[in-house]
């Protein structure tokens, strides 16, 4: 629904649209989102109600009630009912505007027609709820005095004096929660709290048999079995009392509620001292210190803790809160009805979106193009044609990782497309997939020698794999229909280089020489392969060659400087032409390397364990400079500093070694 409401927004932007994703938002908890929406729709529409309510809603949700007020004051003047009533009721209390809510409430009161004693208990829950206990208890006791037969207003009477009367009310809580009582028998919360009252009291022969019952009803409640056992030591039954203490640290322990925890725990140990168990007391004692000091405090604290479980569970106040996880029930016609309904829309808007793909792809706007086909693909991707057309258009727009999936799609169905196996493969290389690249690209094997890039891709995907057998006769097919043709030739050669085959691919660059003298890299790649020849002296002039065509060229700087190094010749030199690689080249790992080595062959170790720190500073995922830095530390009496860099050069090493994957082509 967001998605399509998005959608939406593009040729329609207005506040019941803006107010539809609002509620998407809303109904994923993502309340920031909804917020922004209905503010943009009260904008476009201050009259549209719905959003003002969404807006309402979301200020609300969030108790920002000063927000809240204006929203929900102007829906409630232009669509009063009764949810909004209560919300906005509840606004004014919150507000500490108690005269405004009094006000509010009596002409709800008179709107009813009829006065009832659930309007009170809802005008005395929010009152209670906003610590107003004087409007609560008069609310309370006008509706015992219209419906003195109603089930829960007498425990609510009750549990609104045991929270806010203190000590000298307690006596009057005990007889609500007896009439409630006489209404309902079974009650759980009349019993557990009546026993409370009259542990609080110290009558403790009348609380123990109210809590008796109460655990019988609810076995699983921590607090009925903890005042039950205070009540039992109190009357001196010890047995009882540790057997009720225990069961309320076992539900403790099991998950169960508990907000007492301390106070069993200290009771307990209280009455094992009793009994002379010193060991077990002093561990129970120890315990209610523990949460004592993680506890929130007093007794007070605690005891309203509880009251607070007390719940309202049935009585939703205030505006309706959307849950993401509510069941809906919908008739199966209707379900069916809604189900037929959405793929016809989809298969519209599947269809409206590839004809906009295709004039985009007719107009050349290559990326509206690819928003509208990938706007149609999450409609409905088995829409004709379409995964096709997505897919040439992501391959085209460079998009590969976004290609794969229409493209492997439509050629499932329509394995005799050459045209999208072809793009498909190369889009699984272009992603490093090599599995998939070479299982896509087989069939189209013995075609393959035509197309030198798509050869190409198959040739290094089969090396990638560590099967360099079949790699070989895909190059030297290629090489074979390509000796007058540069480009094509170029591939062939470094698919020989990647093959370790140097003398080949030498033979393979000269001819592209040959053909195009000036074709940049060839030569950098002819000295390349002559280095790994062992041959320095002509890769040197091969990378001569490399900087006349492309002087800003910091790899064959880099690699001409290595070449002189490699004969300890034209010391200066090479460090003349390292330091202008690295200033092409700026943080050129490498370079800082050799130029450390050198410098450290000199004997200069200042300069050699700077250029070396800046390598490490600039890759510090290569072992060798790490090892060069630890030599040099150590001949600068750095010991610390060389065993550190030792050990890093050796867990990169070893880490390398367990790898063993090749160096990318034209690098190191």
């Amino acid at each position: 629904a967001e998605q399509a409401f998005k959608e939406t927004l593009k040729f329609s932007d207005n506040a019941p649209n803006r107010t539809f994703l609002a509620i998407t938002y809303l109904r994923q908890n993502e309340f920031e989102k909804a917020l922004e929406q209905s503010k943009i729709a009260v904008a476009l529409d201050p009259e549209h109600i719905g959003s003002r309510y969404i807006l309402s809603n979301i200020y609300y949700t969030k108790e920002d009630y000063k927000a809240a007020l204006p929203e929900l004051e102007a829906v409630f003047s232009k669509a009063p009912d009764f949810e909004m009533a209560r919300a906005l009721g509840l606004t004014y209390l919150n507000l500490k505007m108690i005269e405004k809510a009094r006000e509010h409430f009596d002409k709800m009161r008179v709107s009813m027609g009829k006065e009832t004693a659930d309007l009170h208990l809802l005008f005395a829950k929010l009152y209670e709820r906003t610590n107003y206990p004087d409007d609560a208890e008069r609310s309370l006791r006008r509706a015992l005095k219209l419906e003195p037969q109603k089930s829960k207003i007498n425990f609510y009477l009750g549990y609104l004096l045991l929270q806010n009367g203190g000590s000298d009310r307690l006596q009057e809580a005990g007889e609500a929660f007896a009439s409630e009582l006489k209404l309902n028998p079974n009650d759980f919360y009349s019993l557990f709290f009546s026993g409370v009252v009259a542990s609080s009291l110290n009558k403790h022969e009348e609380a123990v048999p109210f809590l008796q019952k109460a655990v019988e009803i609810n076995p699983n409640s921590g607090e009925a079995f903890l005042f039950l056992g205070q009540s039992q030591i109190e009357l001196g039954d010890l047995e009882n009392a540790e057997k009720s203490l225990r069961r309320a640290v076992a539900l403790e322990a099991n998950g169960g509620k508990n907000t007492q925890a301390r106070r069993t725990h200290y009771m307990l140990g209280r009455l094992l001292l009793k009994k002379g168990r010193r060991e077990e007391a002093k561990k129970e004692l120890e315990i209610a210190g523990r949460l004592q000091r993680e506890s929130l405090g007093s007794s007070r604290d605690e005891i309203e803790r509880i009251l607070n479980q007390v719940a309202e569970k049935n009585d939703s106040v205030g505006i309706r809160e959307y849950d993401p996880n509510a069941k809906v029930e919908i008739a199966p016609e209707r379900a069916e009805q809604l189900k037929k309904a959405k793929l016809f829309l989809q298969n519209v808007a599947a269809q409206t979106y590839s004809n906009l793909g295709v004039i985009a792809v007719q107009t050349n706007q290559l990326n509206d193009a690819l928003g509208d086909f990938s706007a149609a693909y999450h409609w409905n991707p088995d829409f004709p044609n379409l995964a096709r057309n997505y897919g040439i258009i992501s391959f085209r727009a460079n998009k590969f990782e976004k290609a794969i999936k229409p493209l492997s799609k439509h050629l499932k169905k329509n394995p005799q497309d050459v045209l999208i196996r072809k793009m498909l493969g190369s889009s699984y290389y272009l992603t490093k997939d090599f599995d998939k690249a070479v299982e896509t690209l087989k069939p189209l094997e013995s075609q393959i020698q035509t197309d030198a890039e798509l050869a190409y891709f198959y040739g290094i995907s089969l090396i990638r794999l560590k099967r360099d057998q079949e790699a070989v006769p895909v190059f030297e097919r290629v090489a074979s229909i390509s000796q007058d043709n540069a480009e094509t030739l170029f591939y062939a050669a470094q698919g020989f280089m990647m093959l370790s085959d140097y003398k080949r691919a030498v033979k393979e660059f000269e001819q592209v020489r040959t053909l195009a003298p000036n074709t940049s890299k060839v030569n950098y790649f002819i000295g390349q392969s002559l280095i790994r020849l062992n041959r320095p002296a002509d890769a040197e002039k091969a990378f001569s060659r490399e900087l006349q065509i492309n002087p800003g060229d910091a790899l064959s700087k880099y690699h001409l400087a290595l070449t002189l190094i490699e004969r300890k010749v034209e010391t200066e030199r090479a460090i003349k032409t390292l330091e202008e690689a690295l200033y092409l080249r700026p943080g050129y790992a490498d370079a800082h390397y050799q130029l450390g080595k050198i410098y450290l062959e000199k004997g200069d170790l200042p300069k050699a364990i700077e250029q070396l720190e800046k390598g490490v500073a600039a890759d510090a995922e290569k072992d060798y400079i790490h090892y060069q830095l630890s030599i040099a530390y150590r001949k600068s009496s750095r010991k610390a500093d060389a065993e550190r860099e030792l050990k890093i050069y050796q867990k990169l090493k070893k880490e390398k070694r367990d790898k063993a994957e090749p160096s990318p082509m034209g690098e190191n």
